[in-house]
C-alpha cells in the first residue's frame, strides 16, 4: 500500500547517519537491497573528515573519501539497519563505519 504522500500529520521516524568510505558504497548498497531497506535515503558524498580511523581527507597525505547516508525509517526497518552495519564492520574491520541513531519528525 502506497502512503499518502498529501497526508500532514507529523510522522516520529527514526534518523539514521551512515558514514564510511566510498570503497564501501556496493557492499551497503547490496546489503540495502537484500534486506529490503533504505529505498528511500539521502546520500552525501563526498564526506571529509577525521573519526577513529585514518582521516578522509581527499589531500595527498589522506587521498581516500566518504559518503555518508541519511535515512528516516521506522523503528523495525532501523533495527535491519544496524544489523547491517554491524555485519560490515565485522567484515570491514580497517575501515571507519560511522553509525548515528536519533530520532526525527517528518512535518
Amino acid at each position: 500500500m502506497q502512503e499518502n504522500v498529501n497526508d500532514s500529520s507529523p510522522k516520529n521516524l527514526v534518523r539514521i547517519e551512515i558514514i564510511c568510505s566510498q570503497a564501501l558504497e556496493e557492499d551497503f548498497n547490496e546489503e540495502f537491497k537484500n534486506a529490503g531497506v533504505a529505498k528511500r535515503y539521502t546520500k552525501i558524498s563526498p564526506v571529509m573528515g577525521a573519526g577513529y580511523s585514518n582521516p578522509h581527507l581527499g589531500d595527498a597525505v589522506w587521498p581516500q573519501l566518504n559518503l555518508m547516508y541519511i535515512i528516516y525509517c521506522d523503528d523495525n526497518e532501523a533495527k535491519k539497519i544496524q544489523d547491517i552495519v554491524v555485519k560490515l564492520r565485522k567484515l570491514f574491520i580497517t575501515e571507519g563505519i560511522a553509525c548515528f541513531i536519533g530520532r526525527g519528525t517528518e512535518v
